[in-house]
């Protein structure tokens, strides 16, 4: 229902562009599917060289910063050497700055509108010539000058922020610009600054400052952080800055630049320790100035090489995206037009004949003289002009018939369903009921017997179902071992359930099949799951047929070779079915699972050789559910291989556990039971190792139970799997031996260790002649082939006589202790309270 609606939304969304191309002649189509290929190109390239082109215009702009920087740091640079001279000549200095405020005019008067800095540049200068002209005394004119440095300082971040270089996007010089812009010329005024406070700290000085101390104390920081931030900012351009002269430039200014601003950091805090000022300070502030002043020079123009280069990256980039956008359109048309003369001509011939042929003219012929794929549509269709009929008939019944059987497929039984339900629905014909038949063992006799053997199976069924039906019945095949029957014209729905009935019958009886060893008779028999329209809730044919799919599932569910008929409470019992499944999932990965463990005991000594693991789960609201529903659950829903998995790991540890901590107990034994489905899958022999390796258990003292079904398919995988589990060193058991359908001399073909009797023989013993001779065989061959028997389901006493007297060597059953968990397990084995031909040892 869903599909169909989805299918009609897009049906409709789409409707409006099918309407228009379909009013377009070809040449109309090939015109806009090339604008629609070739506009959005264009369109896309277009964007692209824009956005490369303000990639440019933006480098571009950075690099007018990077122009104004160098001459701003040079000035910082002069001024601070400026405000020194003041403060060794006691303010009687004129420092002049002329040159270096020249020279910003002149970038001022060429980028400062660009930027939009020449107001900012204005205050900046009228803050240094004010510097320049102050009077008064040092310390007065020395703040002046600060002040002035301040303001130049803020203005290369003011230029750094108009530019862009703030945000530079590229890594290799993003840290470049935080050296040349931020911290050398912080470096070069915390440097200035400390070198003239330490003038006014000297007792010496004609104007000593005793608080001078304080502010050389804040300075001596400011260095410190400045010099740390070059040297990461420098380590990072050495790193990820790609043009190697760039590297090389600031590697050699850095390691100058470290040694003498180290130096000087370590007077400056001599000074402040000893709270006197040496020569040796200003002579380190010296190099440290100059060294700091080489280094903003060479790394402006080494950041300016750098944004030249990306400036030439981006243009070369959008040329190249250019001339590729400009041949890919014009190759593009040129292609369409190619296109359109070498297609639109044989186009027309081709729908000629078409509708010629459409017609019922057979004789006509298409003429192309192309050698492409035209030219072999132009062949093929005359070849196929004569055969039209017979091809037509032909592909009809593929497309609605099995090809193994012969019967009608799915489709054509939905079809035919569909047509039923509205002649019912219009009250056209009696009523009608679909009946869903699925073979019991189809799968054993595929998987043990070959494909081959599985087709003769479908086949026979196929005939048997064709020669029950009436003509005016519908059978058709679904899918594998799936048919479906399609009955109308009922007088009574009961008489579907007689046919239901007769179709069990018919598939139940024998099929001879051919084998290697030769001809064979083999039993698969059927469930059949029946549902009738309502009138209200069936709307379509799948919701019909999912109804009777549910009702025979409900089949076999219920014993298999079976008839139900579809009611709503079935709906009930698959979300009961479903929501128990969902509880299964959660107790295995949440291990709510719990073990039971039923003693093996030696019947000649009454000692406990083994102990086989059980699985239980207790409900929160079913109570406990059983070991082989538990397994059946896990194997219907895939969770089996999860469920064992558990179940042998805990088993393992457990068993290890006794071993090692009970007395007696180094030689016990455990069993776990395989189910067929976890033996077959890939994961289950790496489980095993994994289980023996956490629990560190002995492979010797492992036995893994397995059916005699299982191991007697004697496929590829079985095989692999069995010699992989040997491999290992674990011994292998076969549970409920004698109900299966191999021969007991087959064992020899296999490297078992331990057959368990089944219960249905021994709780027989004492009273069934049969069964004691059947024990009594399985006894003696086990012994010539030198394989342990344990019998199985001993409930008492007269059942323990028996056995010893015929030669069993151990049992297991409730008679010698009930499953039980691992800690009240040993208290129940050998209980006084219930009679034990063993002596009731421990």
């Amino acid at each position: 229902m869903i599909v169909r609606a989805v299918g009609r939304a897009a049906a409709m969304a789409f409707r409006p562009a099918a309407a228009l191309t379909g009013r377009l002649r070809y040449a109309q189509k090939f015109v806009v599917v090339g604008l629609v290929l070739v506009v959005p190109l264009l369109a896309v390239a277009l964007l692209y060289v824009d956005e490369q082109r303000a990639d440019i215009a933006a480098t571009a702009r950075e690099r007018h910063g990077v122009q104004f920087i160098g001459p701003l740091t040079i000035l910082t640079t002069h001024l601070v050497n400026a405000r020194h001279e003041v403060a060794l000549s006691n303010g009687t200095a004129r420092p002049d700055l002329s040159a270096d405020l020249t020279r910003i005019d002149q970038l001022d008067r060429r980028l400062g509108a660009t930027l939009g800095i020449s107001a900012d540049w204005h205050s900046v200068r009228r803050s240094t010539e004010a510097a320049g002209q102050s009077s008064g005394g040092a310390l007065e004119r020395v703040r002046i000058y600060d002040s002035a440095v301040d303001a130049v300082l803020a203005f290369i971040v003011k230029v750094g922020d108009q530019s862009g270089l703030t945000l530079d996007p590229d890594l290799d010089s993003y840290y470049l610009v935080q050296i040349v812009q931020n911290e050398l010329p912080l470096l070069l005024d915390a440097v200035g600054r400390a070198t003239d406070r330490a003038s006014f700290a000297d007792p010496r000085s004609l104007s000593p400052d005793a608080d001078a101390f304080i502010e050389l104390g804040v300075y001596n920081g400011v260095v410190a952080s400045a010099h740390k931030a070059i040297k990461r900012a420098s380590r990072s351009v050495e790193d990820l800055t790609a043009d190697e002269a760039v590297r090389r430039t600031v590697k050699s200014h850095f390691a100058r630049l470290d040694v003498v601003t180290a130096a000087f950091d370590r007077q400056l805090q001599e000074a402040v320790g000893t709270r006197r000022v040496g020569a040796a300070l200003a002579n380190g502030a010296d190099s440290v100035r100059s060294e700091a002043t080489y280094f903003a020079t060479d790394s402006a123009t080494a950041l300016d090489r750098l944004l030249l280069t990306r400036i030439d990256t981006l243009t070369t980039r959008t040329q190249r995206v250019q001339l590729g956008a400009g041949i890919a359109a014009a190759l593009a048309v040129y292609l369409f037009v190619g296109f359109y003369l070498s297609v639109i001509s044989p186009i027309r011939r081709i729908v000629a004949v078409l509708h010629d042929v459409a017609d019922g003219d057979l004789t006509s012929r298409v003429t192309v003289d192309t050698h492409d794929e035209l030219g072999f549509v132009a062949r093929a269709l005359n070849d196929t002009i004569g055969k039209t009929e017979i091809a037509t008939g032909r592909l009809g019944r593929q497309a609605s018939h099995d090809t193994l059987t012969g019967l009608p497929n799915r489709a054509f039984a939905l079809r035919r369903l569909d047509e039923a339900l509205q002649r019912s629905r219009h009250g056209d014909r009696s009523p009608m009921a679909v009946l869903f038949i699925d073979l019991d063992k189809f799968k054993i006799i595929n998987d043990t017997l070959g494909h081959a053997a599985g087709d003769t199976v479908l086949r026979t069924v196929a005939e048997r179902l064709a020669g029950t039906m009436r003509p005016t019945d519908l059978v058709a095949r679904l899918a594998g071992d799936e048919f479906v029957v399609i009955i109308e014209g009922l007088e009574r729905p009961d008489e579907a359930v007689h046919v239901a009935e007769r179709i069990v019958e018919e598939v139940s009886r024998p099929i001879t099949i051919a084998t290697q060893n030769g001809e064979r008779d083999v039993a698969v028999g059927g469930s059949v799951g029946i549902a009738f329209p309502d009138g209200t809730r069936t709307a379509s044919p799948d919701d019909l047929l999912r109804d009777a799919d549910v009702a025979m599932y409900q089949a076999k569910a219920h014993g298999r070779g079976r008839v139900e008929i579809f009611d709503e409470d079935m709906y009930s019992a698959i979300e009961a079915r479903m929501e128990i499944q969902d509880d299964l999932r959660a107790a295995i990965e949440t291990d709510q699972l719990q073990i039971h463990y039923q003693p093996i005991v030696n019947l000649t000594d009454g000692e406990v050789v083994c102990f086989e693991a059980f699985v239980r789960w207790d409900h929160p609201t079913r109570g406990t559910v059983e070991a082989r529903e538990v397994v059946a659950l896990a194997e219907e829903t895939g969770l089996i291989g999860g469920l064992g998995a558990a179940v042998l790991s805990r088993a393992c540890q457990q068993a290890a556990r006794w071993r090692t901590t009970r007395a007696g107990c180094a030689d016990l034994r455990i069993s776990v039971n395989v189910s067929g489905k976890q033996f077959g899958e890939p994961a289950f022999v790496p489980a095993v190792a994994a289980a023996l390796t956490a629990s560190g258990l002995d492979p010797d003292a492992l036995w893994l139970e397995i059916t005699e079904t299982s191991i007697m398919s004697d496929t590829a995988t079985t095989r692999a799997t069995v010699e992989a589990v040997r491999a290992l060193g674990v011994h292998l058991a076969i549970d409920d031996f004698g109900t299966g359908y191999s021969s007991l001399a087959y064992l020899r073909r296999f490297p078992v260790d331990v057959i368990k009797i089944d219960q249905s023989f021994t709780s027989a013993l004492g009273h069934d002649p049969e069964a004691e001779a059947i024990v009594a065989m399985i006894v003696q061959l086990a012994a010539t082939l030198h394989i342990h028997v344990v019998a199985e389901g001993v409930h008492g006493a007269e059942q323990l006589d028996c056995l010893l007297r015929l030669g069993c060597s151990a049992a297991q059953g409730f008679h010698l202790g009930p499953p039980a968990p691992a800690d009240e397990v040993w208290d129940h084995i050998g209980d006084p309270a219930r009679p034990s031909a063993v002596g009731g040892r421990r």
